[in-house]
């Protein structure tokens, strides 16, 4: 009884992210039409062009309405899951996660920087990536209770997917393969590639950053904070390498740029060396933050086992909390301080 009980909740929770979906796309559909279509993405590279040319950048604003429909259907997911209203603790700091990667993503879709993104403006596309694919899934992920232990067997497929190795290929293929010359002048001239981008670039984000954040799925056992430094510092590798090639190619490789470079008095080649530098400057922000927290986390999770194995708890115990994400849950069980005060008391 009760597992019918929770499908049918399922279900009405899925019938509800639709229906919210609907209702945005609806809108968005009557707004775009009103406004001639000038709010929305399928006005196309010329249309975004165009106002780029006419307009004041801080005027041009969009509302792609198949986009935001996923954002929402995607919050609404994460906000509703089984899982986070299992897991109470710290539901207060994943809403915060949640809402701001849902910011994150509506503005990198429907701020000035998309309209001029598709306009054609190469550091301006580097950006909203930047936002897509490297920023905006870090969050959402970490609005997401951490995987327990067992979910890689449960979970085969995904666990294939997140394998680190496997999701560090995933990752890099496709921003490779987005960069393509031929392939990115198809996100400028056909909008659906260009929605399709940007799905497969968040996507991407999602399944890079999820076996450094323990999500989805429990990481292999061996893949625990010097593993995990090395896997960024892969990342990193992956980003100065491209920027080097944008910086000291000496041709513009995006032909597709060259009206929306102009229109902000550059050169193509000046605007492909600053997308280049966004990368690097966000590839070094993005590994060496990454790094900090997790040899920080690592260095406080090892001094606060050591307290609980001196105050008596089995060692296979708080280390399979330390696991599960739950050290400082089992910390207040027992009565350890999670800080240890220095000098003299």
């Amino acid at each position: 009884m009760r597992a019918i009980r929770c499908r049918a909740v399922a279900r009405a929770r899925w019938i509800l992210i639709a229906l919210v979906c609907g209702v945005i796309i609806a809108l968005s559909v009557v707004i775009a039409g009103v406004s001639a279509g000038a709010t929305d993405t399928w006005g196309g590279y010329a249309g975004a062009l165009a106002r780029e040319q006419a307009e004041e950048w801080w005027a041009l604003w969009l509302m792609p309405g198949l986009l935001l429909a996923m954002v929402a259907g995607l919050a609404l997911g994460i906000a509703t899951s089984p899982a986070g209203q299992r897991d109470r603790a710290g539901a207060a700091r994943r809403s915060a996660f949640l809402w701001t990667g849902v910011a994150v993503l509506v503005l990198s879709l429907s701020s000035p920087v998309a309209v001029i993104a598709q306009g054609g403006l190469l550091t301006a596309h580097m950006l909203q990536h930047v936002a897509l694919g490297a920023l905006a899934p870090l969050l959402i992920l970490l609005a997401v209770p951490r995987a327990r232990r067992g979910t890689r067997e449960r979970r085969r497929v995904l666990a294939v997917i997140l394998h680190p190795v496997v999701a560090f290929a995933v990752w890099l293929s496709t921003t490779i393969a987005w960069l393509v010359p031929d392939l990115h002048h198809e996100v400028l001239a056909r909008p659906w590639v260009g929605v399709l981008q940007q799905a497969a670039v968040f996507g991407a984000g999602v399944v890079m950053w999820a076996p450094i954040t323990d999500r989805i799925v429990d990481p292999p056992p061996w893949f625990r904070t010097g593993a995990k430094c090395a896997f960024m510092v892969g990342v990193w590798f992956a980003g100065v390498a491209i920027a080097n090639v944008f910086w000291f190619s000496g041709t513009p490789f995006y032909e597709s740029h060259r009206a929306g470079a102009a229109a902000f008095g550059l050169s193509p080649l000046q605007d492909q060396a600053n997308a280049g530098t966004v990368m690097i400057l966000a590839h070094c922000a993005i590994t060496f933050g990454a790094i900090g927290v997790l040899f920080f986390r690592h260095a406080a999770e090892r001094g606060l086992e050591q307290r609980l194995i001196e105050a008596g708890v089995p060692a296979d115990e708080v280390h399979r909390a330390t696991f599960d994400g739950v050290l400082p849950d089992l910390a207040a069980r027992v009565g350890v301080p999670l800080r240890t005060r220095t000098g003299l008391d």
